[in-house]
């Protein structure tokens, strides 16, 4: 998936698909429900970001990380 970086009042963004973001249970599925979801993100090497919600006061643990998409 590619996505465009774009700036907002001086701020960088890049936005997420709504819909893997609701399969993840990040996002209700009601697209009217309000949502105030903090989010924990960390350069993981250059060119590189992990994006996590906040649960339970920090980011899920993260085991063994890997592609999704690996065969």
């Amino acid at each position: 998936m590619i996505r465009t970086l774009r700036e907002h009042d001086g701020t960088p963004l890049v936005a997420l698909d709504r819909d893997e973001l609701v399969m993840d249970g990040i996002l209700p599925e009601d697209e009217d429900e309000s949502v105030d979801q903090l989010m924990h993100i960390k350069r993981m090497s250059e060119g590189a970001w992990l994006i996590r919600p906040v649960v339970d006061g920090g980011p899920p643990d993260l085991g063994p990380i890997r592609d999704l998409y690996e065969s």
